[in-house]
């Protein structure tokens, strides 16, 4: 049964990355769909960032806070507007 369910690091990264365009199609559909509510939702990412960039730190481990930084950072850049794509055809 292991190895049915292992899955090669080639196999992981793949789907990983079609993961990654699909979530990136979506966002930049939801920007043409409704700007106002993805302008929010990027404040609030980046208001998240700077809650965490300034916070006093926690007693986690040093890995753990530089990933949620790293989670946080990434989130916020996704949630971005692309305004060289703006007024592309769909």
């Amino acid at each position: 049964m292991p190895e049915e369910i292992r899955t090669s690091k080639h196999d992981l990264v793949a789907r990983v990355a079609t993961l990654e365009l699909l979530v990136a199609d979506l966002v930049d559909l939801l920007w043409r769909i409704d700007p106002a509510a993805m302008d929010q939702l990027a404040l609030e990412a980046d208001k998240d960032l700077q809650i965490q960039h300034n916070r006093i730190p926690l007693p986690a481990g040093e890995t753990q806070r530089l990933r949620l930084f790293s989670v946080l950072q990434d989130r916020k850049r996704k949630l971005q507007h692309r305004r060289g794509r703006q007024g592309e055809a769909a």
